[in-house]
C-alpha cells in the first residue's frame, strides 16, 4: 500500500504565515540571513503541503487567490529582506539615505528603514503571486 498524498492542508497557510511573521517582527534591527533561511523554509512547506481547495464560488477563488498571494509574498519578502537589508545599509554608507538625527541604535535604525522596503516587495509580490493563482485555479462550475 503506497502512501499518496490526499486532499489539501490549509494548513499549511496559516502555519507558515505565523512562523514567518514571528521572525520578521520578533528580530531586533536590521534583517539578516536568519530571515531569508526562514522564508525559503516557509515557502518550501508551502509549496509541498498547500494544495487549493475547489471554490464553491466566485468570491472563494478570488479569495482563496488573494489569501495565497498574500502568504508566499510575505515569505518572498522574508527571503529577500537580508537583500533588502544590504541595499539600504549601502544607501546609507553612501549618503543616499540619511537616519533621522534621534535616532540611537543605529541598528535598530538601519532596520526600520528597511521596513518600508520591505513591506513595498511584500505587497508587490502578494499581488502577483495571488494573481497567477488565480489565473491558474479559476472558479469553474460543476457540470451538471
Amino acid at each position: 500500500m503506497t502512501a499518496t498524498m490526499r486532499g489539501v492542508d490549509q494548513g499549511a497557510l496559516t502555519a507558515t504565515t505565523f512562523t514567518t511573521v514571528f521572525v520578521l517582527v520578533m528580530d531586533d534591527g536590521e534583517y539578516d540571513l536568519l530571515n531569508g533561511v526562514v522564508g525559503l523554509v516557509c515557502a518550501l512547506i508551502l509549496l509541498a503541503y498547500y494544495r487549493p481547495l475547489p471554490a464553491e464560488t466566485p468570491f472563494d477563488a478570488r479569495s482563496g487567490a488573494w489569501a495565497f498571494g498574500a502568504v508566499a509574498g510575505l515569505q518572498v519578502a522574508s527571503g529577500v529582506s537580508w537583500l533588502i537589508q544590504f541595499a539600504v545599509n549601502q544607501a546609507v554608507d553612501s549618503g543616499l539615505l540619511e537616519l533621522s538625527e534621534e535616532c540611537r541604535d543605529e541598528g535598530q535604525c538601519l532596520g526600520d528603514e528597511a521596513d518600508l522596503y520591505v513591506v513595498i516587495f511584500w505587497a508587490a509580490a502578494a499581488l502577483m503571486l495571488g494573481y497567477l493563482h488565480h489565473e491558474r485555479f479559476p472558479y469553474r462550475p460543476p457540470s451538471a
